[in-house]
């Protein structure tokens, strides 16, 4: 469990430090729901979330196939018409 707490903990990082990261749909929705608790400063209230959240993602994340896509901060990704556009 200490594995998957120091995952959550390293995309927690990813998701509110870096706007070159879009992370899987799973994390996206948990960080989202949790972001309460997770900014919270009341003791326990941020460890009990990450544990909660580390328990989830054994059903919904491989570890060791991790989907983190890197976007380039100079190249804007092209919006849903342009992709179809150049098909």
């Amino acid at each position: 469990m200490e594995e998957r707490e120091k995952v959550v903990k390293h995309m927690w990082d990813a998701y509110t430090n870096s706007c070159r990261i879009r992370l899987m749909r799973f994390w996206q929705e948990a960080f989202e729901a949790g972001y309460e608790e997770l900014t919270s400063d009341v003791p326990g209230v941020r460890e009990d979330t990450i544990t909660e959240i580390a328990k989830m993602s054994i059903r919904s994340v491989d570890l060791y196939h991790p989907r983190i896509q890197s976007i380039s901060a100079r190249e804007p990704r092209k919006s849903l018409k342009q992709t179809s556009m150049d098909s």
